[in-house]
């Protein structure tokens, strides 16, 4: 006797055939009448903006209304969107860490990130209480680092997070725009998109708003680049082709150290920058006059031993359209 399809297995289908109104209205129905299968479904389309129109609070809606109907996977993503108010949706921290700590008694990250909350000194939206202390650095105005910017627990943390994810590195096109692979940039990469920017990476990203003194949200998605031996990443500028919202600093932060060799170089400021576990690295991308600053060209040398790990943080002149593509039906 055969299985019935499942709601999800149908929409699915219906949308690979190009039937994108005949499966919206099947999952529609599905979440209606509580599948949470079909709620996760639609959460993952509203939130893609590729079949149907994006609506990050729709979305948001969805994913909690899958974890309730007993979508476990559903739940921590509930979580990091009402901690991070991705798309200027309303931020709840205090129910998004209720929710964490509830879950943490079954689940081993969940503990761990309500652990590492827990060492943090945040206020209740989980703002850092004070500024992070930098000291400025001669080499250029604007540029700072910051010894012990994250602790070693922390830097562990987003370590093992971004391991599983790590894929090779890409670069700006600077006629296209599109990201793409390329010799001058030899390393792996991942990053923390707003669904998998979890409270605790959500708290760390606030940490560097707070210290580079600018909104959260003018921040793109926090990268981790692993460079193993040979490894580097040529002369370059962190600033964008001409267009709308230029990047206008970068942010470092050492998260392994054990390497050799792979020092950050700025040529035409005789300054070169290494960093210890956790340290953090500011330096901007554009001069007084707002074009990019060719002081700061910058690159990471060679590693000669072990793997150098950092994270980085581009920050931009306005905040990031998370609007999605136009012109979606529903």
């Amino acid at each position: 006797m055969a299985v019935p399809q499942q709601p999800s297995d149908i929409a699915t289908e219906l949308a690979q055939r190009g039937a994108v109104d005949q499966a919206y209205a099947v999952l529609s129905r599905a979440v209606e009448d509580g599948d949470a299968t079909a709620a996760m479904l639609l959460a993952g389309w509203r939130m893609a903006g590729t079949l149907i129109r994006r609506d990050l609070a729709a979305a948001r809606e969805l994913y909690g209304l899958a974890a309730a109907l007993g979508a476990d996977e559903a739940e921590p993503v509930f979580i990091a969107l009402l901690a991070n108010g991705a798309g200027g949706t309303p931020r709840d921290w205090t129910r998004a860490l209720t929710l964490l700590r509830r879950r943490a008694v079954r689940d081993p990250l969940a503990r761990r990130q309500a652990d590492l909350l827990d060492a943090m000194a945040l206020d209740g939206d989980g703002n850092p209480l004070n500024r992070p202390p930098v000291t400025n650095l001669p080499a250029a105005a604007g540029m700072w680092h910051a010894p012990r910017f994250l602790t070693a627990a922390e830097c562990r943390y987003v370590t093992d997070r971004a391991a599983p994810m790590l894929q090779p590195a890409t670069v700006v096109d600077p006629q296209t725009g599109a990201m793409v692979q390329h010799p001058v940039r030899r390393a792996h990469a991942t990053s923390f998109p707003f669904v998998q920017e979890d409270m605790v990476i959500h708290a760390l990203n606030r940490r560097i708003a707070a210290a580079a003194g600018h909104a959260v949200d003018h921040g793109e998605p926090l990268q981790v680049l692993g460079y193993g031996p040979g490894h580097e990443y040529r002369l370059h500028s962190d600033a964008l082709p001409p267009g709308g919202n230029q990047r206008v600093s970068t942010v470092l932060i050492v998260l392994k150290a054990d390497f050799t060799g792979g020092a950050t170089t700025f040529p035409k400021l005789g300054y070169e920058w290494r960093g210890k576990l956790g340290e953090a690295l500011h330096f901007p991308c554009l001069d007084a006059a707002g074009q990019p600053d060719q002081r700061m060209w910058h690159a990471g040398l060679p590693v000669a031993q072990g793997v150098k790990l950092i994270a980085s943080r581009w920050i931009r002149a306005a905040p990031l359209d998370l609007a999605g593509p136009l012109g979606r039906p529903f």
